[in-house]
Parts: structure tokens; C-alpha cells; sequence
């Protein structure tokens, strides 16, 4: 037994001996990949060339064929190892034929026959170490490091591939700017490089030399390498492989003679001289979408293995349409259109077989058949990001609106609805408008109602008006192009198509004339038209995206009271309250509150949503709503709350002031500015105000006046007033904000008007405790309101004024006026041909009058002759102003003529 155990344990040992002793040797056996063979011959190539200085005059693979697995040897090949086989010329004209196998790489004598397959000499494990063990030449220059590098084509090496045969040529680890050509597909376009799994790799021009410390040897620097400043590299985006011009050819394709597939109805042209592409002055052309989809990365999958089985369908049916006749190529695209082509696999297919310029090349055929079927495709591919992209830089869409002139009007439908789907970002939007593409969509829309055939299955001109919609909508989204739709005179045609009854025409037509809206040209030739009752009249249709749109082309519109009043004339408001029910669809509300917004704005229109309870329903709408939604909402309630008292009380009883003025702790300008000018509003109502004062509003308020928007400073400063007016016990409410006066005060250094005349209506109101307008004084108000005298804006004279008025009665701020010389300017105001800065001037110069000083020298202005003529105003307060200033000017008259009889 003993012995037995002894016995076991020794075998145990041995095998373990063994286990170790055989991954010791598997681990330093080589095995290859087509990825490691590819980039040693794209790296060698570029160290290829007549010179002698080159280390080789040739290298290229003897096959263009490339099987999906990479290899490019023949399948009965592959089962025995074999990868591909590499032609190389060498300096002393012989040549070499190599086979690169998964063991390594071994010379053979050619690939015609299979006996010249047979393996000649040792296998190397790399094929530098092949070729300096057979070209002496090669050697040397490798050994001595005297070669010369060619640049075959700017394009990017893999850094990995890069490094890996560095090592094998033991060359310096310096960080050199030889970039390593991409594969190139059988069109003559760059393709995509990929790695190992199968992912495709994102290309990156690189420039890091800080990963390495290690310094280029004498030799190296002798030839000037390693030591030049590197080149600033172009941006590329991400989400594309850079490209050739099509038509070029690169080193590997000279010496291989390579083959290149065509279509024998088809003659492929370069589009880059055929189409025009004028420079523009409008590089900078503005949309309304905020997002860039140039800017977006592509995700394929991670292998190979993550593909599905309709990746590797299409792209055999890419390469019948390759090589097939005309019959073959109908019947393709056929097949094509079977596919989900909505599926991203679908897109990757396409793309990398080099499938999307072959449909581009289909579009210059004078097969209809053929141009049908593609512009099938193309409309339903082109939805995707990358491949709209990939279709402008081809220049498909050029052909497209060349297109739209075509009789046949399938074609047209076709064409009008993929440049909608291209049309998408900036550059694409600029390319329709420069190739006169937005007048070819309005001649589209002439609708001289000819039917649809059941026969020939032809489209309807109604059909072919909704497909130029649709392409006007896309473009419609650049200013610039909304100025050239304009000229064209597209508005009154959309008015005509407004008024039939089909959802599928109504929806791109309004969608275009709502983005078109933004426009004040096109908000009053929507009025013109009498586009607006069409549009009240279809947001009574069940369609939740045309009344969307329909909501937001009224949204836009109602800028124009003339537009509220249509609106209401037209029986729009009551379809509007009753669209504020449904808040599932964010988008639809979003315009619909907009749209309540604004056409509260008008009086009467408050007052009929009053009546609709329409109040209520936004209250409802304060909480658990999107930023752009709760902008509308708190906008329509500071207009219903600003026209109507009864207006502030629903909004108290609807329990809408809390989350209102919770709603001041944000960070949304838009929404800030709203919400200060309702609960402004509601702090009118005195049982509003006691709401306001406990939820700590008027401490939020004045919070907001360090804004940096002055629109939102503005806004705070005029919402602080009337919570002032009608807080309790407001001056001592003041006093209790640390540092909110001298904030108040150094608000005056401002250079925006409207917040000038809303900090000095908040002065005015605050002075009027006389504690609070000492503080005002000793923070310095009096010299900063004397500064503001010389301004010829009638608005803020009247707010200027007040507060001047208001300061004056604290001790000696009136000579402190007249020593800073705003009491002339204020003469001037009297020549106004506003009645309220009669008013406050009248104020003013009434309590400024109560000095001697100051009267002399509004008797040396001509105050006299102005203010007699309004003592017989009918508004008492000036009457009164008037008089008074007046009598004390006439009573330092008679005391200066009494001291003169004296």
C-alpha cells in the first residue's frame, strides 16, 4: 500500500511536469491572425518602392478576396492552416511567394498550381525575420536602419499592429508619424478598419509622444526622425472612416493589378465633379434643433458572434447587385426591401459592404424600375443617423433633388421623402437650399388634383404635395432656408392644402407652417391668409400629433393680439382648455399650454378661460411636469392673475401659491421670469400676500435679485413692489434681509433700463418707511438717482421720479438733489407727451421745490410756464404737484421781494 501511494504521487508530479512544460511551450508558439498578417504587409508596403533607400520594391497579397473570417486564402487552404499568401518583389528583381499560416510564415513557389503550395525552407514567425533570412539588401537596411518611409495614403495605422512589428524590426521605441494605410474595398473607397473581434475600430489621428521616455538612437536622429515637431493632424468625426477620393489607387492595388466590380448598366462617375457644391457665405447656418447629428458616434457590435444571421444575408445580396445584370439588380433590390431595414445590423451591412454608394450609383440609371426600388431603400435607411450622413457625403443628395424634376411622380413621392428623412442636421438642410432644392419641393405642392391610378398604381397629386411637405418640414428647421421657402411664395399654397381633410397631408403641411412660425414675416402672413381658423378648426380632429402641431403653429402665432382675437373668434379657446386633460402626451401639452400662454394675454381671453375653469387645470399641472411645460403654465397663470382680481383668488383657492413659490428656487431663467411676474401678480390680493409672506416668497424674491439675468432681476424687482405695498409691517420685512437694501441700492449701477425703472418703482415703495430710507441714504441712493436724471425714457422717468419724490423727505436728500444737478433735467421732463411722467415729474419737483436753491433753479429752467398749464389738468394728483411747486416758487419770490423793501 505503501508503495502504491508512492507510486501515485510520483505520477501526480510528473504529470504536473508535463502540464507546466506544455504551456510553457504553447505559450511562446505564434500563432497568426489575418489582423496581424494585414498589418505587417500595410506596414511594409510603406517601407516598399523603386529607390534604393526602400527595403523592398514591392508587397502586396496575390488575392483581393477577403472571406468573412478575414482570410484571404481558399477554403481548402484554410483547413489546413493557411491565412493568405503575400507576393513580394525584392531589390534584386526575383520574387517571392510567401504563405502566411497560423504557425507563421514560409516561402513557397507560387499559388497556380497545388503543388506550389509546397512549403519551402523554415517556418518564421514573423515576415521580417522571412525576408532577412532571403534578401541581404533587406537585412542591411533593416539591421543598419538606413531605409526610407513612404507615405502610401494618409490614413491611420493601428497602434497595437504598429508597435508589435516595431519590435520585430528593433526599431527605437520612439512614437514616429508614419500612419499605416486601411484596407481599401473593391470600389477604390477606404474601408473600415476591424479588429480581431470583429468591432470596428473608431480611427484617431494620434500625437502622444508622452508615453514614451525612451529617446530615438544617433542613427535615427541622423535621418531626422524622431526629432521633427509633429504636424498638427485634422479633426475627424468619429462616426466616419476616412475616406479616398473615389477613383484613386493605392500602392498594394498597382502592383497587384487588383480587379474592381462594376455594374454593367451602370457607369460609376465621381460626384465630386458632376455635382455642384458651391462655397456659400451661410457656413454658419442656424437651426432650431439643438442637438448636432454630425456629431454622433456610431456602436456596432462587439464580434462578429454579435451579428445576426440578416447582416451576412444582405451583404451577399450587395454583391449581386455588384455584378448582376438589370433583371438581377430589380430583383435585389426586391430582396432588400424584405429585410427590416430599420435594424441597425440592417445599416452595418449596407454600410460596410460598400452597399449605400452602389444605391447611389443605381440613381443616375434610366431604369425606372431600378430607381424606384433604391429610392425604396434609401427613404427607409436614411431614418438612421450615420447612414443619412454617410448619403450627403456621397453626395446622394444632390441626386435627389435633381430628382424631383423626374414626370414620373412615384419618383418624386420617393425622392421628397427621403431628403425629409436626410435633411435632419445643418449641413445637409444647407445642401438642399444651394442645389435649389426648396423651390423644386414648393412646385411639388401645386395640387391640380389629378387622382391616383388603381392600374398603374401612380400617386395622386395630393400624395406627391404631402411628400414635398414632408421635405419642406425637415428643411424648414434653418432660418435660412425659411427665408428662401419664403420668397418662393410656399404660404399661400400651404394655405390651400390646410383645408383638406386627410391627417397624412395636414400634418406635414402644419408641421411645417408651426416651425415656420417662429418667423414674424410668416405670423402675419398666417394671419393674412386666414390660416388661423383652419388651424382652430382641426385642433378639433382626434389626431393628437396634428392638434400638436396645430397648437404650437398658434403658440407661435399668438405674438399678435390681432391672432388672440382670432382665436377666441374663432372658437379656439374651448378646445384648447379641454386639450389640458391630457397629460400623458408631453409634447401635445407642452403646446397647448404654450398656445393658453399666450392667448391669455389678451383680456378677454383671460376672462373666458376663467370661465372655462381653465385656472384650475394649470394649477393642477404645477407638479410633476417637464421645465418646458411648467414655463407655459406659470406664464398663462401671471396673465390670467395680471387682467383679472378674481383671477388671483382662484389661483389661492386652487392651492396654487405654494408650488409656485416653490418654484423660485430654480435655475430656469425662462421659468423665473414667469413665476416672479404671477406671484407679483397675486401679492396684489392682500389674503394672496399672507400666503406669499409664510412661504418666505418676498425673501426669494429678493434672493433672485442677484441673478445674473437682468430680465430676471428686472422681473424680481417689480414682483418686490407690490409685496411691499401690501405686506404687514413691510418696512420692518425689509430690514430683516441682511444686506437687501445695499443690494437694492448698488442695483442702479446697472446698465439695462428695464431694470433701473423696476429697482427705482422698488425704492420708491421702500422709502416710504422713513428707517428704511435712511439706510437708502447712507448706502449712497441720492448721487446714483441723480445720475439717472439724464435719460430720455419715459419709462424710467416715471419710476425715477417716484423715487426722487420718496427720497426727499429724509433730511437734507433735497439740496443733496440739487447739489448733484438733477433738478434742471427734471424741467425737461414737463415736454413729454406722456401724462404720467407729467405726473411723477410733478411730484418731484414739488418736494425739490421745498428748497431755495433748488427753486431758483427750476425758475431759471422755465418750470413756471409748463406747470401752469397743468394746474388745470384733470387729474388731481398733478393738479395738486403743480400748484404746490408753483406756490413755493412764488413764496421765495415775495420773501427775496421782501428782504429787498427791508
Amino acid at each position: 500500500l505503501d508503495s502504491s501511494f508512492r507510486l501515485l504521487l510520483l505520477l501526480n508530479s510528473l504529470d504536473l511536469k508535463l502540464l507546466h512544460s506544455s504551456i510553457k511551450r504553447m505559450g511562446h508558439e505564434i500563432r497568426l491572425t489575418p489582423q496581424i498578417v494585414q498589418s505587417e504587409v500595410e506596414l511594409l508596403s510603406k517601407f516598399s518602392g523603386d529607390s534604393d533607400d526602400a527595403c523592398l520594391c514591392a508587397v502586396a497579397f496575390t488575392s483581393d478576396i477577403t472571406f468573412a473570417n478575414g482570410c484571404r486564402a481558399p477554403p481548402w487552404r484554410q483547413v489546413l492552416g493557411d491565412i493568405c499568401y503575400i507576393q513580394v518583389t525584392l531589390h534584386d528583381g526575383s520574387e517571392l511567394f510567401v504563405a502566411a499560416s497560423t504557425e507563421g510564415y514560409y516561402v513557397i513557389k507560387g499559388t497556380n498550381t497545388a503543388a506550389d503550395y509546397e512549403k519551402i525552407g523554415d517556418i518564421y514567425p514573423s515576415l521580417v525575420d522571412l525576408l532577412k533570412k532571403n534578401s541581404e539588401h533587406f537585412r542591411n537596411r533593416i539591421t543598419n536602419q538606413e531605409f526610407m518611409c513612404v507615405e502610401v495614403d494618409k490614413v491611420i495605422a493601428e497602434p497595437d499592429a504598429k508597435v508589435a512589428l516595431a519590435d520585430r524590426v528593433a526599431a527605437p521605441k520612439v512614437v514616429t508619424h508614419m500612419d499605416d494605410p486601411a484596407a481599401v474595398t473593391d470600389d477604390g473607397r477606404t474601408a473600415q478598419r476591424k479588429t480581431p473581434h470583429g468591432g470596428k475600430k473608431t480611427p484617431q489621428y494620434t500625437n502622444d509622444t508622452s508615453k514614451s521616455s525612451a529617446q530615438p538612437s544617433s542613427r535615427w536622429k541622423s535621418l531626422g526622425i524622431g526629432t521633427e515637431t509633429p504636424i498638427p493632424s485634422p479633426q475627424i468625426s468619429s462616426n466616419t472612416a476616412p475616406k479616398k477620393a473615389r477613383g484613386s489607387v493605392d500602392l498594394t492595388s498597382q502592383i497587384s493589378k487588383r480587379k474592381s466590380s462594376s455594374i454593367s448598366s451602370i457607369k460609376s462617375r465621381s460626384r465630386t465633379s458632376h455635382w455642384s457644391t458651391q462655397p456659400d457665405s451661410d457656413v454658419s447656418d442656424s437651426s432650431s434643433e439643438t442637438s448636432e447629428e454630425e456629431e454622433q458616434q456610431e456602436r456596432r457590435p462587439e464580434s462578429n458572434a454579435d451579428l445576426p444571421s440578416e447582416y451576412w444575408q444582405i451583404q451577399k445580396l450587395i454583391r449581386y447587385l455588384k455584378g448582376g445584370n438589370q433583371t438581377a439588380t430589380v430583383i435585389a433590390l426586391c430582396a432588400l426591401l424584405d429585410f427590416d431595414l430599420k435594424l441597425e445590423a440592417s445599416h452595418l451591412a449596407i454600410r460596410d459592404s460598400g452597399g449605400l454608394d452602389l444605391l447611389i450609383n443605381l440613381l443616375e440609371t434610366d431604369d425606372v424600375k431600378c430607381k424606384i426600388g433604391t429610392l425604396k431603400i434609401l427613404r427607409e435607411i436614411s431614418q438612421n443617423a450615420q447612414t443619412r450622413k454617410a448619403i450627403v457625403d456621397l453626395g446622394g443628395l444632390q441626386m435627389l433633388v435633381q430628382i424631383l424634376q423626374f414626370p414620373n411622380r412615384e419618383l418624386k413621392c420617393l425622392a421628397a421623402e427621403t431628403i425629409a428623412n436626410v435633411a435632419k442636421f445643418k449641413r445637409s438642410r444647407r445642401i438642399v437650399r444651394q442645389n435649389d432644392g426648396i423651390k423644386r419641393l414648393v412646385d411639388l405642392l401645386i395640387n391640380p388634383g389629378r387622382p391616383s391610378s388603381p392600374v398603374t398604381g401612380e400617386r395622386s397629386d395630393l400624395d406627391v404635395a404631402r411628400s414635398a411637405a414632408l421635405g419642406l418640414w425637415s428643411c424648414s428647421k434653418s432660418r435660412k432656408n425659411k427665408i428662401a421657402l419664403l420668397r418662393t411664395g410656399a404660404v399661400p399654397q400651404l394655405g390651400k392644402l390646410l383645408q383638406c381633410d386627410s391627417d397624412t397631408v395636414l400634418i406635414p403641411v402644419v408641421g411645417t407652417l408651426q416651425e415656420c412660425a417662429s418667423e414674424k414675416s410668416y405670423q402675419e402672413l398666417i394671419q393674412s391668409e386666414g390660416m388661423v381658423e383652419h388651424l382652430v378648426k382641426r385642433l378639433k380632429k382626434q389626431n393628437e400629433e396634428l392638434q400638436r402641431h396645430c397648437a404650437s403653429a398658434i403658440f407661435k402665432c399668438a405674438e399678435s393680439d390681432a391672432t388672440r382675437t382670432l382665436v377666441r373668434k374663432y372658437e379656439g379657446l374651448d378646445p384648447l382648455v379641454s386639450l389640458l386633460s391630457k397629460t400623458s402626451n408631453k409634447d401635445l401639452l407642452c403646446a397647448v399650454t404654450g398656445a393658453v400662454w399666450k392667448c391669455s394675454k389678451n383680456a378677454l381671453n383671460a376672462t373666458r378661460f376663467k370661465e372655462l375653469k381653465a385656472i384650475e387645470q394649470l394649477v393642477a399641472l404645477l407638479s410633476n411636469q417637464p421645465e418646458e411645460v411648467l414655463v407655459n403654465v406659470v406664464g398663462g397663470l401671471g396673465e390670467c392673475a395680471a387682467h383679472d382680481p378674481d383671477s388671483r383668488a382662484s389661483i389661492r383657492k386652487a392651492g396654487g401659491l405654494v408650488p409656485l413659490v416653490q418654484l423660485l428656487t430654480g435655475t430656469n431663467h425662462s421659468l423665473l421670469i414667469n413665476t416672479t411676474k404671477v406671484v407679483g401678480a397675486c401679492a396684489l390680493d392682500a389674503d394672496s400676500m399672507i400666503v406669499i409672506d409664510k412661504q418666505d416668497g418676498v425673501r426669494l424674491l429678493w434672493s433672485l435679485l442677484k441673478s445674473v439675468n437682468t430680465e430676471v432681476q428686472a422681473c424680481a424687482a417689480w414682483a418686490i413692489c407690490p409685496c411691499i405695498e401690501n405686506a404687514k409691517d413691510a418696512g420692518e420685512l425689509v430690514r430683516s434681509f441682511v444686506g437687501g437694501l445695499e443690494l437694492i441700492v448698488g442695483l442702479l449701477k446697472s446698465d439695462d433700463l428695464e431694470v433701473l425703472a423696476a429697482v427705482c418703482a422698488a425704492i420708491a415703495k421702500i422709502a416710504k418707511d422713513e428707517e428704511n430710507l435712511g439706510v437708502l441714504t447712507d448706502h449712497g441712493v441720492v448721487p446714483l438717482l441723480a445720475k439717472l436724471a439724464i435719460t430720455d425714457s419715459d419709462h424710467l422717468r416715471i419710476h425715477l421720479c417716484d423715487a426722487i419724490a420718496r427720497c426727499c423727505m429724509w433730511r437734507n436728500n433735497r439740496i443733496a438733489f440739487g447739489q448733484a444737478s438733477a433738478v434742471a433735467p427734471l424741467v425737461s421732463y414737463l415736454q413729454s407727451s406722456d401724462s404720467l411722467v407729467h405726473r411723477s415729474t410733478a411730484c418731484a419737483l414739488h418736494q425739490l421745490s421745498k428748497d431755495p436753491g433748488n427753486c431758483i433753479t427750476m425758475h431759471e429752467a422755465g418750470v413756471v410756464q409748463s406747470l401752469l398749464s397743468m394746474v388745470g389738468s384733470t387729474d388731481e394728483v398733478l393738479q395738486e404737484a403743480a400748484a404746490g411747486c408753483i406756490g413755493n416758487i412764488r413764496h421765495l419770490a415775495l420773501a427775496n421781494e421782501k428782504a429787498k423793501f427791508k
